[in-house]
């Protein structure tokens, strides 16, 4: 019987593979697939199946054969790119940041809630090999009806994009992130699926502060949007060398390196007489950046919660433009390094225990 797309069910590894994120991290350790009680089971808004992209190559610009036509076709290497889409959620948003940024310290405020705070990894004594987990996709798995029951091995964070918006419903928060796999996988992986979890809303509404540059835009109520994105920029083909490992005639990678990591804030303000994103922007102007959505109480006085704060941060391009009929300014906020806090701390609260531990 055809399935509908609905009956599909994902679940990433809340634990990272054993070894990886680490300067150490063997071709070995990134090919080994987590168990099922390493994953847990979130949600997705779109129709994304995690599947391997298979590369081939032909003879067809050969010479020899007497003709232009194919006569063979050559397995070359595996990609695996996934693209997890979703609603903000506390849930979504400890997992994106911990295995995107690499580095977390994570503590326990009460006893059901667990914090993790997330800074880039530091080459020099963290490595620059990105902790991996693994994904699992199902639809009717483990039933004599089976379509799809894979699991992709050695998946790292190469990014995300958190958008806070105007406007009623779900998406007036969102957050994408983008995975990449090493290419191994296994089909009908008899990983089981564990139950649904219960995810906690982080709605635009639920935003307690907006601070840039020193201008809180919760209490002036001009905020119009935001654009915040981090990017490892893995290099992809790095990962295939001499020895980096073979599945069914092709090459998958042995390592998932971060590139040059890039970080950007783009953002929306309503103009008044009085704004002074301009008057700032031409000069110089540098000041500390905080954006915290908080969610329902967790227990005591801890909520679930999503924190950006950006020690230093100075506006560089200023737009003009209007929302809904009213005058707006666009603009790009550059995110500097700090000595001490390097250029980022990101701080997630949820219900999850053991977030980028290892399994």
């Amino acid at each position: 019987m055809p399935a509908r797309t609905q009956e599909m069910k994902i679940a990433i590894g809340f634990h990272k593979q054993t070894g990886t994120g680490a300067s150490g991290t063997t071709s070995t350790q990134l090919q080994t697939a987590l168990a099922s009680g390493d994953l847990w089971n979130l949600g997705l808004n779109a129709f994304n199946a995690p599947f391997p992209q298979f590369k081939n190559e032909d003879d067809a610009d050969f010479f020899g054969k007497g003709h232009e036509w194919v006569t063979q076709n050559f397995p070359t290497s595996i990609d695996a790119p996934w693209e997890w889409p979703y609603f903000l959620t506390s849930q979504n948003f400890c997992q994106a940041i911990a295995f995107a940024l690499g580095k977390v310290t994570k503590t326990s405020p009460v006893g059901s809630a667990f914090q993790y705070v997330a800074t880039p990894m530091d080459p020099v004594s963290d490595g620059v090999n990105l902790p991996a987990t693994t994904i699992v996709a199902g639809i009717r798995e483990g039933t004599g009806g089976e379509i799809l029951d894979i699991a992709l091995i050695g998946v790292v964070c190469d990014g995300f994009t958190l958008r806070l918006q105007r406007g009623p419903g779900l998406q007036n928060t969102s957050l994408v992130s983008r995975w990449l796999g090493c290419g191994a996988h296994t089909n009908n992986s008899g990983i089981a699926i564990p139950s649904r979890s219960t995810e906690v809303r982080l709605g635009a509404g639920q935003a307690t502060a907006i601070t840039i540059n020193g201008v809180n835009y919760i209490t002036n109520a001009r905020f119009v949007d935001m654009e915040f994105q981090f990017n490892n920029n893995i290099i992809p083909d790095s990962g295939f060398y001499p020895g980096s490992g073979s599945q069914s005639g092709y090459d998958i990678r042995g390592r998932m390196r971060m590139g040059r990591r890039t970080a950007t804030l783009v953002w929306t303000v309503e103009l008044e007489s009085d704004s002074t994103e301009l008057a700032d922007l031409l000069a110089g102007t540098e000041g500390a950046t905080t954006i915290t959505v908080q969610g329902t109480l967790i227990s005591g006085s801890t909520y679930h919660s999503a924190q950006i704060f950006l020690p230093r941060t100075r506006h560089k391009a200023f737009n003009m433009g209007e929302s809904d009929g009213f005058v707006t300014a666009r603009i790009e906020t550059s995110i500097m390094y700090d000595s001490s806090l390097g250029p980022m701390v990101l701080t997630g609260i949820t219900d999850k225990d053991e977030i980028l531990t290892a399994a």
